[in-house]
């Protein structure tokens, strides 16, 4: 019997490596072992997986009422901007944590591709609440009850004019 040999479905095959590369973060070497191939095979099958990645579409609005959120798995944490209003994803990070410097270089990437922030709504983690005012600097605090348990703080632009 005679089977066809599609590249196409030759990367879809080692997509499964490329997942453990990425998110298991494995070296090189664990997986030619695990795997059978060699290391200039699955480099090349990332480097073709990685130049076809999506790309992240971020719809340019005014007055977006961004909630942000980290979320943590097994081995990394996700970290998401969303516009409260209709709940679309601006942004999201693959990290191992909620760090100031990344918060704030994505708050400020938001800025330059031409996100109006009006507020944030955040569970109120330091490096956050850092990282907003940092990059924010026009914020004032203000902290509302809702229907969870806790607080949570919600920073907002300040637009009274002087």
């Amino acid at each position: 019997m005679f089977t066809e040999n599609r590249k196409e479905q030759t990367i879809k095959n080692r997509f499964v490596w490329f997942r453990k590369w990425i998110i298991e973060r494995q070296t090189f070497k664990t997986l030619t072992r695990d795997s059978g191939y060699s290391k200039d095979t699955l480099q090349r099958t990332f480097y073709k997986l990685l130049d076809s990645s999506p790309t992240l579409r971020i719809i340019q609005r005014e007055g977006v009422n961004l909630r942000m959120d980290a979320t943590y798995f097994k081995q990394f944490c996700l970290v998401a901007y969303q516009d409260n209003t209709d709940g679309y994803t601006q942004l999201i990070r693959f990290t191992d944590g909620e760090h100031y410097e990344e918060i704030k270089e994505d708050l400020l990437n938001l800025i330059k591709l031409g996100i109006q922030i009006e507020s944030i709504t955040t569970d109120g983690h330091k490096s956050i609440l850092k990282a907003i005012k940092a990059s924010l600097p026009e914020v004032k605090n203000t902290t509302l009850s809702c229907s969870y348990p806790a607080y949570v703080p919600t920073l907002a632009l300040n637009t009274q004019s002087t």
